[in-house]
């Protein structure tokens, strides 16, 4: 909860009124968001058509269209961006997640969700709410403001909000760790299909969508890690909360963070 309720906030701040405010700050979302709804789509056609496995339970079927379409893209997106790109690109992974991914999956994720759990139901002013009570999208909200408006932050804020941010990645990392569950991995078949789609299509798809938006150079690098990225943690907590395939959804993304280290490379290798 540090991470979510303070320390990511201090870092969202941090990186987007420091950033050079241009045209990303729209297309990065924008990318984002088609990436997300792309493979909706097509891991639900995949998971309708093919008939060996069109017949799975309702539960087991949400979690492989939040598997297939939500990618771990701050958690893991931004040690990666960071570590790959340097840390100046760290924004571009707050502006995928904050402002299209999370925001998505919060209403998007969570009406499929409730539509094939057993769970509690949604409703769209439910989820418009949950997302912006986000502490990190107000962060998000206040940097893009100041930088925008040209409004000075003083040395001393920027200098906290940067040793603050600084806890994120370790704790992230922590995070992703204790997320990983290999109990049911006799369910890696089923699987296969959605984090396919999670670690060739999504990126390929932000690649292209990226670049016909206008993004070049390092900033469509970056866009091109974060559609890589594996399953996202929280489709594991919607799970739990709508009562989905829970076990399955921790295989996705156990799977799919181990995955990635061949994944990435290829991808990157491949499209940049």
């Amino acid at each position: 909860m540090a991470v979510l309720n303070v320390f990511l906030p201090a870092l969202a701040f941090n990186l987007m009124s420091t950033s050079k405010a241009d045209r990303s700050f729209v297309s990065i979302p924008l990318t984002a968001a088609v990436v997300v709804l792309l493979c909706t789509v097509v891991g639900f056609a995949v998971y309708s058509l093919i008939p060996r496995i069109r017949d799975i339970s309702r539960p087991t079927f949400g979690v492989i269209l939040l598997a297939a379409s939500y990618g771990n893209v701050t958690y893991l997106g931004l040690p990666v961006i960071t570590e790959m790109l340097g840390p100046d690109q760290g924004y571009v992974a707050i502006l995928y997640d904050l402002l299209a991914s999370t925001p998505l999956l919060l209403t998007v994720g969570v009406f499929l969700a409730s539509r094939y759990g057993s769970g509690r139901s949604a409703t769209l002013g439910a989820s418009l709410r949950r997302v912006f009570m986000l502490p990190p999208l107000w962060g998000v909200a206040v940097g893009i403001a100041a930088r925008l408006g040209g409004i000075p932050v003083p040395q001393l804020v920027l200098d906290t909000t940067a040793l603050m941010g600084k806890a994120v990645i370790p704790l992230m990392m922590f995070t992703v760790g204790l997320a990983l569950d290999f109990r049911e991995l006799k369910r890696l078949p089923l699987a296969v299909p959605a984090i396919m789609i999670k670690l060739i299509l999504a990126p390929f798809l932000a690649w292209w969508v990226g670049a016909r938006l206008g993004v070049s150079g390092i900033a469509l690098k970056a866009i091109t890690i974060e559609g890589a990225m594996p399953v996202m943690i929280l489709a594991l907590v919607i799970a739990d909360e709508f009562d989905l395939d829970v076990p399955f959804a921790a295989t996705c993304i156990a799977i799919s963070t181990v995955a990635l280290f061949f994944t990435l490379p290829v991808m990157m290798s491949a499209l940049t």
